[in-house]
């Protein structure tokens, strides 16, 4: 009852700011997604056809399964929860695969402007502040063109905006921790890399109060229960490729994909490209039964090729170094270049009465805004992490030193893929 009073008096004392302008900005982002999903046309690419694929599949009864044999190459939950609501709905159309983005992205906005409220209640300007975030997700192009694919994104983001919510919220302990664990294990079947998300929490918990013995259990409890709710996708991936995969079976050979020595822009490579030995063509053909079967469904060949990255990597720190360097380049400062790539493919195909050269110019319009807004925020961002290194070493290394969680929270979920990114 004491949560609903104190809602019911913030929003008594600036009903316009808490209740009228977040509504606002709630519904023209809804609406900007839903005018995205049903103007601009997409084919879905590549992996995004594969989740579609592996969704479609469960539909229709087939299972967890792509070209008719078990997948485990990327993570899970995405595939199975959007043919769980295929099941539900009774079609497996990619519109509805959309709606849902549209719907994920419009609870992501209001998470955020929820969590940065939480995170600025000291502020005198906490409400400013909050309506600035929430536009800014509500239009940022990346999270409204991503609600056209049938990918990761867009639930992925939500996903990650409901664990910092949780971190931030007055829930009691014993109901925080455990549900962090339930939304990490989540976000692990999600993205494998939070397998590591655990460790994040530890260490966060450490510098915002110094308990060295309750951030290490709180940290623990929240790897069991993620382990708890990863275990029963690892036992399946164990029956059907015979040897233990937590969740996916693709870090070893983009690993080796990354970080080779024809490797010369730290990101994907053709086979065609890739440095070959005759035992690493040996390799690849026999696990492609020489070009007959797909990557994705070639389980073991992590295994072989993961040896082989690590010893490059070993031999040439410095090259590695590079790679790593161009890859968070890439990261932050590459454009919007994806955005025309995934997300409006098929624009060029759609009926106007604009001449090309018209279309041409608004497309590269559209790009450039898109290129900089996205090197604006990333650039703020990669400065936020550099200037917060020295500070969050010193607390990590100091008994008594402590962080306010806002910085913590803030430069642990920016550094943290900022680093996988670094390496894959």
């Amino acid at each position: 009852m004491n949560i609903f009073n104190k809602i019911k008096a913030d929003i008594k004392e600036a009903p316009f700011k808490r209740v009228v302008m977040p509504l606002v900005i709630l519904l023209i982002g809804f609406l900007a997604r839903v005018w995205w999903i049903r103007t601009i046309p997409t084919d879905q690419l590549y992996d995004f056809d594969a989740y579609y694929r592996i969704a479609k599949n469960i539909f229709e009864g087939k299972g967890f399964t792509y070209e008719g044999a078990p997948i485990a190459f990327q993570g899970m939950f995405y595939s199975w929860s959007l043919g769980m609501l295929f099941k539900v709905f009774g079609s497996a159309s990619v519109g509805l695969a959309k709606w849902f983005n549209v719907i994920y992205g419009t609870l992501t906005i209001a998470l955020v402007y929820k969590i940065v409220l939480k995170m600025t209640t000291k502020n005198e300007n906490a409400n400013t502040l909050a309506l600035v975030t929430m536009a800014i997700t509500a239009f940022l192009p990346h999270h409204i063109a991503y609600c056209s694919t049938t990918g990761t994104e867009i639930q992925m983001a939500f996903l990650l905006a409901l664990l910092i919510y949780i971190q931030v919220s007055d829930l009691n302990d014993k109901w925080k921790y455990p549900l962090l664990g339930v939304l990490t294990g989540i976000c692990a079947l999600t993205k494998p890399f939070y397998l590591a998300y655990p460790v994040i929490i530890g260490f966060s918990e450490w510098m915002m109060n110094k308990n060295l013995k309750r951030s290490a259990i709180k940290g623990l409890l929240v790897w069991m229960v993620m382990a708890a709710v990863v275990s029963p996708w690892t036992y399946r991936n164990y029956k059907a490729f015979g040897r233990f995969i937590p969740v996916s079976y693709n870090s070893g050979f983009n690993l080796y994909i990354n970080n080779n020595p024809n490797n010369v822009h730290g990101g994907w490579m053709s086979f065609e490209d890739l440095y070959k030995t005759d035992e690493i063509e040996a390799i690849i053909d026999t696990h492609l039964e020489n070009g007959n079967k797909s990557i994705k469904l070639a389980s073991d060949i992590e295994v072989d090729l993961k040896p082989y990255a690590v010893q490059w990597i070993k031999e040439n720190p410095e090259e590695f170094a590079k790679l790593g360097l161009i890859r968070v380049h890439s990261t932050y400062f590459n454009g919007a270049w994806d955005i025309d790539a995934w997300t409006m493919n098929r624009l060029a195909d759609k009926p106007t009465e604009l001449t090309t050269k018209e279309v041409e110019r608004n497309r590269n319009a559209f790009r450039a805004l898109n290129d900089i807004l996205l090197s604006i925020l990333s650039g703020f961002s990669l400065v936020f992490i550099m200037l917060g290194i020295p500070s969050v070493f010193m607390s990590i290394v100091s008994p008594k030193r402590k962080l306010d969680q806002s910085i913590v929270l803030l430069f642990m979920n920016l550094a943290f893929p900022s680093i996988v990114f670094f390496v894959l």
